[in-house]
């Protein structure tokens, strides 16, 4: 019969050579990896720990409580259990990753490439706006695309593409506005701007928000549209509040202008099936959507419209003054 050789468990950066050692030097992670491998029991059937030996023979691998049976084994169940959670949190993801490996032996590798193919491809959308910056089509079609695919990263670098569009594509920013999400972020930090309280939340989608926020941001006429706390991007909103006063005379034909006496009557200048973005307005004029058969104008002048970015369906308009003007974008 083969003499059985006592070697040591190497457990925490020790050398461990006996019950009270391993004890002493406990680390779940490194015992479990032992128990996995086997290891564990040759060192404890050499050291004749027959008792351990015994009950660690019961145990199942794949059992979610296998750490806790070990633990139980060794007289090792005292340890602190929130430090044992971040621990066991810690084995269970590294596990969760060996396990994907290996499955599919490239996985890391893929998702490194999927990475950067997906930033390289966001980066690509800016450039092509930035080129293209006088192509409505052309930025409406790549606004929509990162509305739909490219959102996260959109938001984290809103400020700089806030300040590169400002300086190399206005136009973004613009029909940025006759977007869904890109609008509802930038009307939102302007709002908030406006308040001079940032340390308010807005969410974007469906987020469950608590009665007091739902309540402040209904006081000031925002809704539950943005989940980052504004804090966090404090210098965002005087860098939007700032780029959206746009020289319109710049902006070439896809800013039209109106200027001139209506005679106080009511002007068609958009069809009701088109949007409108409504960018300013002068002061003693009105401005309405073409209202449905059977309605009459519902009149909106500068207190509701500049700075406001309002949407309409068809545009009318209404002045008595020469000097009048409104400016829009057919979205």
């Amino acid at each position: 019969m083969a003499k059985k050789i006592k070697f040591n468990l190497q457990v925490n950066g020790a050398s461990v050579s006996s019950l009270e050692s391993l004890q002493n030097n406990f680390n779940i992670e490194h015992i479990m990896e032992h128990f996995k491998s086997g290891l564990l029991m040759r060192w404890l059937e050499v050291q004749g720990l027959e008792t351990e030996l015994k009950e660690l023979k019961k145990l199942d691998q794949n059992s979610d409580n296998l750490a806790q049976s070990i633990l139980k084994i060794f007289d090792m169940d005292h340890l602190d259990k929130n430090d044992l959670k971040i621990t066991l949190a810690d084995i269970n993801y590294k596990e969760y990753k060996e396990n994907l490996l290996k499955t599919n032996e490239n996985l890391e590798k893929n998702a490194k490439s999927f990475l950067r193919e997906y930033h390289d491809k966001f980066r690509d959308i800016i450039w092509d706006i930035i080129k293209n910056s006088e192509n409505v089509e052309k930025i409406k079609s790549n606004l929509k695309i990162i509305e739909n695919d490219y959102f996260d990263l959109f938001l984290l670098q809103f400020q700089t593409l806030v300040n590169v569009f400002k300086t190399d594509a206005p136009l973004a920013l613009i029909f940025g506005l006759g977007t869904e999400k890109i609008r509802k972020m930038i009307l939102a930090y302007i709002k908030i701007e406006a308040t001079k309280d940032h340390n308010k939340y807005c969410y974007i989608g469906d987020e469950e928000i608590d009665d007091k926020t739902k309540e402040y941001l209904n006081s000031i006429n925002l809704k539950p549209i943005d989940y980052l706390r504004y804090g966090y991007f404090e210098a965002i909103s005087k860098v939007v509040y700032e780029s959206l006063k746009f020289d319109y005379s710049k902006l070439g034909d896809v800013i039209k202008i109106f200027n001139g006496s209506t005679d106080g009557l009511w002007r068609d200048l958009v069809a009701s099936n088109k949007r409108v973005l409504v960018l300013g307005i002068s002061s003693s004029t009105k401005a309405s959507q073409i209202p449905k058969v059977g309605e009459t104008n519902k009149p909106i002048g500068i207190d509701e419209i500049n700075g406001k970015f309002i949407i309409l369906n068809g545009l009318n308009f209404q002045s008595s003054n020469n000097n009048a003007y409104i400016a829009y974008v057919e979205l």
